[in-house]
This record gives C-alpha cells, structure tokens and sequence, in this order.
C-alpha cells in the first residue's frame, strides 16, 4: 500500500487534547503506513530526509532513528490561494494566525488549492502579511485539470482552464486502440484527429513539476471548443470528476436488486395498498414521494407522506450500494442528470401506477384547523393509483371540472388546501423560506441551505413542503429515541456575513436591522425574508434579487451527526430522509429507521409488560432506554461518524459543478445578447466599479470606473457609491440601472458592463447626515 506525504505529516500531529507532539521511532512509522517492501522504505527515508532538511521534525538526540517535530516557528502550514496574477496565499488553519503570503517564483511548484508547508522569509507587521516561500506540497488537490490546447513548435501544450493554476503542461497522448508496441512507446506521436488548437482536454497529471522541469499530462479526453450544453456537461464533469456512467458489471448486478414485495414482506408491515395514492416527479425524475389525505369520521384528516424504501429493496455493501455511497448523491446539469443509481434500480424502486411497492410513511393526524395532532412513521405496502408529473398534474387541475372531478385532481387540490396551513405551522416554529424567480438560470435549490419556492409552481411547492415537513418529522423522532443518525444542519450566518446584504438593505429603504448587533438569529432571518417578499419589492422587481442576497450569507448546510438548528430552514432537527433514491445520506437513515422499526426495543427490559409504540409520537417523552442493542447503539454512531466526512465532501464537489454549470448557463445566456440593453440591481459598489445583477436570470456583471467616461467618479464608502465630481451623478447600492452588455468571458464567467441610464443626482446633505 503507498504511503502519502500527508499521512506521513499527520503522523507528527498532536493528539487531540495532548499539547506535546508525539515521538516516533522508525518503527512506529513503519506500522503506522503500513511499510512492507523495501521500495517503500526507501521512498520513506527519503521523505524523512527531506522533513529533516527544511526543519520540519528532528531525530531526537543520541537517537538517529526516533523523530518528533521541531520547534521552528518560521514553518507555516496552509491551504495556497492563488489569483491569475501569481499573488499567492498560504491560509492558516488555526484562528489568529497571519496568512503567508507568497509570489509566483516561490512556489517550488505548487499549485492553487494545495496543501503546503511555507517557510516565512520575512516577518509581517501589522499592515503587512509575513512574506514566504513553499517549503514542501504536503497534499496536491488537482490530480486532474481542463486545459485548452496550445499549438508550440515541439507539439501541444496544455493551458489550464483555471487560471489560478499557474502553469502550462506538457502533454502526452494516448495510443490508438489496438495499442502496437511501436504506440506504446511513442503516445505523444499519435494524436487523435480532434486534437486542434484552441479545443479543451481533459487531462491526468503523470508528473507534477520538478525544478526546471514542467508537469507532464496524459489527456484522457478531447472535449471541444464550442460552448454549449453538451460540451459544458463534459467539461464541468470532467473538471470535478464526476463519473458519466456506471461500470458495465454495475447494469447486470442492478438486475439482483430485490425490487418485489414477497408474502413475508406483507406481513411485517403495515398494509396501505387501498389507499389511494398519487405520486408526485418532476420530467425524467424518479417518483420517490406518494401522496395520500382522508378524512375521517371525526372531522379530522389523516395525511400520508410515503417515501420508496430503498432500504428494503438495496443491502448494504451491495456493489451498487457501494457505488452510490462513492457518488454520494445524484448530480443535476442543466437538462442531464448524473443519477446516484442505474437506471434499472430508479425503475425497480420508483413508485409506478398498479404496482405494490415497499414505503417508509409519515402518517399524520391533522385537525379541521390544520393542526398536527400525532404522526406515525411505519413500514408500509402502497399501490400508488396514478403517477404524474407536475406538469401532468398542473394541466389536470387547470381542465378539471367540479361536476366530473377525478380522484387525482380532488386530492391535488385538497393538498393545495392544505399547504398554506401547513407553511404557516411550519413559520410558527421559526422557519422561513424566499421566492424564487421562475426564469433564473441555478443550481439544484435541493443541494442549497435554503427553501426556495417558486409562486409560478404550485405544485412543486407543494411538493417541496410535504418533503420538508417528513424530513422534520422523522428527525424529531429519531432525536426523541436517541439513536444515532445523519441530521442536517446550517449555522446561521455571521453579522460580518450579513453587512453587505444589511447595506444594501439599507439604501433600499427596507428599515432591516439584527435585533442584536452581536448575533444572527433565526427569528431576524424569517423578519427579513418576509421584508424582501413584500408588495412594493415585488412592485420593484427585485425579490429575486434581494433572495439572493440573502440567502448568500448563509453557511453551506453540511450532514452532522448532532441535531442542532439548520438555520436555513429554521427548524430542529432536521435530517434528509425523503430521497434516497437521489442522496445516499436519506438511504443511510431510511436503514436505521428500518433497525428501530424493526429490531427496535419498546421497553426498558422483559419485565415489564407494556411498551410503548415506538412508530408513533405518543412515545415521545416516555424513553429513558436505549431504543437499540449497545452493540447496534455503537455500530450505528461508528458509521455515522464515518460517513459524515466523505457524505460532506461529496455534497460540497456536486454543489460545485451545479453552481459551475449554472454560471456557464448564466454567461451563455448574457453572451446571446451583447450590444443589449438589460435591467439590473446594483448589489456591490467598490473603488474600481460597480457590481450589477441584471435580469431575469441574475447574472452578475461589473461596471469597471473606466467605463464612466462623463466624469472623474469617486468612491465614497459611507455611502456605498461612486459619485461624479462635476455632474454630482452617482451609482448607490441599491439603485436600478439601466446597462449594456459590453463583453462576456464565457468560461471565467466574466460579465462587462456598461451604464445606459440610471442613478440619481448625488445631494451633499445625504454625506453630512
């Protein structure tokens, strides 16, 4: 097994709550890295020697082969920043140290994002940053990189897309398939037809740089040079390392998955097929959510929210399990959707029209005033009656009948009567949600920290609530049984993170103010929302804006196995539960919900002769045991504790390229009309400009000050604006303003702008107030 530099370094860490580092023979570092050949002791002296060399650790006195990490506070590490212009960064993480900064020619080759040690050179001060040079790459983070072709007199070079990557590549080709042995030795000579200057490669770095010498990239795919949906899929794919498609032996064992209910099944669950039951998807989505709602003899209703059970159709450990625990969770770009799993198990685990399937279902008691009296959550057997999409269910509703209504558009308006009840119960309890604008180009809002609800679609709204309402229910329960689980959770932002939107809130006239200066709750959060959602921001056209604004203070939501708040949403808990057949962390507690529903303990111990229901919320309140054995209490908090890291890891790399793709959308679309005029929001105003969000699809674009020829404009940041000395005309956050699209920079998501009309004349009272 290879060793890393970086589990080397994170050998000579401190052990938590253990000031002193740690002493380490050669021998503990041979077991510790599981050194078993000679080769790889060698390739172990030698980093040992090179640690040595810079200062990093020291062999202990009298003893060559016992090492421990020496007292030299000039060695930093950090995480490298880099910009296009080769000023770099090296980012400490632990609080109150200052950052290194490092020039381009002290790199020693290390790239933007790498992990590194920096030796400081020259000390800082208090209007300084210490100055540094990489002593050492602990961890290299761009294994892979696009690049676009560059045509030289000794071949192709590879320019990085990414232009904090300071570097070109050699690049190698591989052989034409059937590989010869001539091919084999010469993989450079033999380049693909689409190879041609200008066009953008995938490439696998073979050699980072060595002094003198560049790195060297295999490219692994030629992906083209025009943009557009399909080469910007590639191209964002390729960038993050997102498989396209699964291995051929993961189609067949899809086949195996146990899809069907059996007669042993029935019996274990609750049986719910006479129901009637509408499941809800978007186009070309898995149906994972079924509907039902009943009223009962007592004027109550009985809502039911049934979820597919992956869990009982999938085993752990099973080969496309594993995969999708890698995926971690299904990938939305643009119209394509890199799926969790193969299309064989979406079908085998989709809710379809007349077919049984297994269900987790929150089952709720809700009184005649929309009142949440109890709720269960059960295994259950469904037969879902119709299966729409909300497209289909849209166009039912608008050509229903009241005289010749069908069940399936009695119950799609019955939930929409329902929804606002349950929305508000939902503010009661502090959560809070922002419109959305229905023709912005973004992200899948599922992957963000916030509820996003577009008015122009009531029944995703609908949908959207049913979803956010189980997810709460089923972690309220698994918190009130105390078993180990995957909880969500959003920290609310900080009031540093909050001051831009609170200026711009400001200059707009909306009168928003944090009831403490000091703290972000999430009381002042549903204030603002409610704020920006108003009649005359609606009169403005800028919800849309303001949404956005807000939202982008907030920290990303993360998987955590505590439940704290998820300030996002204003709820705790909260955990994901409703999708696994789109992330894996709802498959991962649909399996426990399965341990305590099944093997779960209803009682304190044998001896006593009633228990408690442990589906239902009546037990709320009456466990003080350990609902699960110790020895499952334990596995449980192990694997949850393991998967949190790479779950985490994984959600941050699709958020990535969802945000990437949608600015690549955004950029394409401000590039179709160049020369054209378009509305906008100034939301950021700065010395060398102004920064604009132009409608309708919120792309960004910058106004640079050299573009403002009618005057010599000054930057006043009490005011946030930049004010003409002669015409008195300036450009205030908050404004409106008319520009014009100068230029786009399609792949850096670069957007010029230039102002048309709009501003106000600057009033020298307005300063001295």
């Amino acid at each position: 097994m290879e060793f890393s530099v970086a589990q080397l370094f994170a050998q000579f860490q401190p052990i938590p709550d253990d000031a002193t580092p740690p002493l380490l023979t050669r021998s503990d570092l041979d077991r510790a890295l599981d050194i078993a050949t000679p080769a790889q002791a060698e390739e172990l002296d030698i980093a040992l020697n090179a640690l040595m060399r810079i200062g990093y650790i020291e062999s202990k006195a009298g003893d060559a082969t016992t090492y421990c990490l020496s007292n030299n506070d000039k060695l930093v590490e950090g995480q490298l920043r880099c910009s296009s212009k080769g000023f770099c960064f090296a980012i400490r993480n632990e609080p109150g140290g200052d950052d290194v900064y490092i020039h381009g020619s002290n790199l020693n080759g290390a790239w933007n994002g790498d992990r590194v040690l920096a030796r400081v050179i020259k000390d800082g001060n208090r209007r300084r940053s210490p100055e540094g040079q990489v002593a050492a790459v602990i961890e290299r983070v761009n294994p892979t990189v696009v690049a676009q072709l560059k045509q030289t007199e000794k071949g192709f070079k590879g320019v990085p897309l990414d232009d904090r990557l300071l570097f070109e590549l050699d690049l190698t080709f591989p052989p034409p398939e059937p590989a010869t042995e001539a091919a084999e030795t010469s993989s450079s000579t033999h380049l693909p037809p689409e190879a041609e200057a200008g066009k953008f490669v995938y490439v696998e770095v073979e050699r980072y740089p060595l002094a003198q010498i560049p790195p060297l990239g295999l490219v692994r795919k030629v992906l083209g040079s025009e943009s557009g949906t399909s080469m910007d899929i590639d191209l964002v794919c390729c960038k993050h390392d997102l498989p396209q498609e699964f291995p051929e032996s993961l189609e067949t064992a899809a086949v195996k998955v146990k899809g069907k209910l059996t007669k042993t099944d029935l019996k274990k669950r609750q049986d719910c097929r006479n129901w009637y039951m509408l499941a809800l998807s978007g186009d070309g989505e898995p149906a994972q959510m079924a509907l039902s709602l009943d009223q009962k003899i007592n004027s109550t209703w009985r809502l039911g929210i049934h979820i597919t059970d992956v869990a009982h159709a999938l085993l752990a450990d099973h080969p496309v399990d594993l995969e999708a625990q890698e995926r971690g969770l299904a990938t939305h770009l643009e119209e394509t959707t890199l799926p969790l799993f193969p299309s064989r198990v979406l079908q085998q685990c989709s809710f379809a029209a007349g077919t049984e399937r297994p269900a987790i279902s929150a089952i709720y008691n809700i009184a005649a005033d929309g009142t949440i009296k109890s709720f269960e959550i059960r295994l259950t057997s469904v037969n879902c009656d119709t299966r729409l999409t909300y497209g289909q269910a849209q166009s039912l509703l608008e050509a229903a009948d009241e005289s010749s209504m069908s069940d399936a558009a009695r119950l799609l308006k019955q939930l929409l009567a329902l929804q606002p009840v349950l929305r508000q119960q939902r503010h009661e309890k502090g959560g809070w949600d922002v419109a959305l604008s229905s023709s912005r180009i973004t992200a899948d809002e599922g992957n963000g920290s916030v509820l996003g609800l577009d008015p122009q679609q009531p029944l995703e709204v609908l949908a959207s609530e049913l979803q956010v309402l189980a997810n709460h229910t089923i972690a309220c329960h698994l918190k009130e049984l105390g078993v180990p689980a995957l909880f969500r959770t959003c920290a609310a932002p900080s009031p540093e993170a909050m001051l831009s939107f609170l200026r711009l809130a400001e200059n707009m006239g909306l009168g928003l103010e944090l009831a403490d200066p000091e703290t972000v709750t999430v009381a002042d959060l549903q204030r603002f929302a409610d704020r920006i959602s108003a009649a005359d921001i609606a009169d403005q056209n800028c919800i849309p804006h303001l949404a956005q604004q807000l939202t982008a203070t907030l920290p990303v939501s993360t998987e955590q196995a505590e439940p704290v708040l998820h300030a996002g949403l204003g709820l705790q808990p909260y955990c994901h539960a409703t999708a696994p057949l789109v992330r894996y962390v709802d498959l991962m507690n649909q399996r426990l919900l399965h341990d305590v529903l099944t093997r779960g303990r209803d009682r304190r111990s044998s001896r006593v002769k009633t228990g408690v229901d442990i589906g239902s919320s009546t037990c709320h309140g009456q466990i003080n045991w350990n609902v699960l054995t110790p020895k499952r209490q334990k596995e449980w908090a192990d694997l949850v504790e393991y998967s949190v890291e790479h779950l985490n890891d994984r959600q941050a790399l699709v958020r990535e390229a969802e945000t990437e793709l949608a600015g690549l959308k955004r950029s394409g679309y401000m590039q179709k009309h160049i020369g054209e005029t378009v509305s906008g929001l100034i939301v950021g105003v700065q010395n060398y400009g102004i920064f604009v969000l132009t409608d309708p699809v919120l792309a960004e674009g910058l106004v640079h000050v050299s573009s403002l020829k009618d005057d010599w404009y000054e930057y006043r940041n009490r005011q946030q604006a930049l004010v003409g000395r002669k015409s008195r005309q300036q450009f205030q956050l908050g404004d409106r303003i008319e520009v014009e699209v100068k230029g786009v920079d399609y792949y850096r998501r670069q957007i010029d702008l230039g102002v048309v009309g709009g501003g106000k004349v600057y009033e020298e009272e307005e300063e001295q107030s």
